[in-house]
């Protein structure tokens, strides 16, 4: 399975997806969504890519991913909304195994980072100007594999989660002027993290066994108070964290046996209710989400034998913000086809025929 997190954004009125097709065809695809209906799927690349990451300004985008087989990351740079793509080697030490990039603008800078030694507690960040290019390697003092997760900022100040592999924990790294500081905010983790800013509020989303936890800071990253968000069954798969007009929402998949998507909703940083689930005779997995008038969701599921990706927008309904139902009009799979819904409550059950692009069987 190889759909991957952070796939998901909007630029120009427009939503992207991407996604990664390991079947006949394989190879880097997107699409997007323009307000009134979804655009034919677009090739980026013919690698078969992993661990990818979006970005986009106007017509700018950059995607970053991991390339399967020989084990490289690659940027693909599109400069006109994504007709067309540039495909180019971003780093590539084979010995070190570079993995998990991620891409981030602030101002007139761009940045990256990734693993850059994927056994040696290593993460780099290379500044991209409009002079030219420069970079900075963060170390953790023991040496335990890790997961890079996304950087953002707060004025000078840089912030990048990341967790370690075997229950290591989730981390904050904070970049200041004067260098960087690396905080564990949770002891034990299940490889997944998300981060977020407001104002000088900081808040991590992170899991250990047992419990989806949100660190959060009101004074810049100096100090966290973490509490839990609800306790999970077995192997939570990724966390996904989206900060909107109507409270925080925490998004997971977690599963002792088949995998299902839980949301949960906080008007505050430490009472969280469940919110809405996404279940079928499949497994349900990787999660992604975004705050675009309504609550964007993008997930892949094999519960027609083989892995497909979905997309759905949950609005708001009501004087109690509670969701009445999936807005009709506004839920495909990634070829952009309608879904038949069979509601339960505010619980769904998704079902669909099978599509011609998907991923990996």
């Amino acid at each position: 399975m190889d759909f991957q997190p952070h796939l998901m954004d909007t630029c120009g009125g427009k939503l992207y997806v991407f996604y990664h097709s390991a079947c006949e065809g394989k190879g880097v695809y997107m699409k997007f969504y323009d307000g009134f209906s979804w655009s034919d799927y677009l090739k980026v690349s013919s690698t078969h890519g992993s661990e990818s990451n979006f970005y986009c300004w106007g017509d700018t985008l950059i995607l970053m991913y991991y390339g399967w087989g020989d084990s490289v990351i690659y940027r693909a740079t599109s400069y006109d909304g994504g007709l067309t793509w540039i495909n180019e080697v971003f780093a590539d030490r084979p010995l070190y195994k570079e993995d998990e990039p991620y891409v981030y603008k602030i101002g007139d800078t761009v940045y990256y980072t990734y693993i850059y030694e994927i056994e040696g507690s290593k993460i780099r960040v290379k500044r991209e100007y409009p002079s030219g290019l420069d970079s900075l390697i963060l170390n953790f003092s023991l040496p335990f594999a890790l997961h890079n997760g996304k950087l953002i900022h707060l004025d000078t100040l840089r912030f990048i989660s990341a967790t370690g592999w075997n229950g290591n924990g989730v981390f904050l790294i904070k970049i200041h002027p004067g260098g960087y500081e690396i905080l564990e905010l949770i002891d034990t983790s299940y490889y997944s993290a998300d981060i977020e800013v407001f104002g000088d509020s900081v808040f991590v989303l992170g899991s250990e066994p047992g419990f989806v936890r949100l660190c959060y800071s009101y004074n810049r990253g100096e100090t966290f108070l973490c509490g839990d968000v609800a306790a999970v069954s077995g192997i939570v798969s990724n966390v996904e964290l989206v900060l909107t007009p109507h409270g925080k929402f925490a998004i997971w998949s977690d599963s002792l046996t088949k995998f299902s998507i839980k949301i949960y909703r906080s008007l505050d940083n430490e009472n969280w209710q469940p919110y809405d689930s996404i279940y079928s005779s499949g497994n349900e997995k990787f999660p992604v989400a975004i705050w675009n008038n309504g609550l964007n969701i993008l997930w892949s599921s094999d519960r027609n034998g083989k892995y497909e990706v979905y997309f759905a927008i949950l609005g708001i309904n009501g004087v109690d913000e509670k969701i009445g139902c999936v807005d009709e009009g506004r839920f495909y799979n990634v070829l952009g086809r309608r879904v038949d819904e069979n509601y339960r409550g505010i619980v769904f059950e998704v079902k669909c025929k099978s599509v011609k692009k998907h991923i990996r069987r």
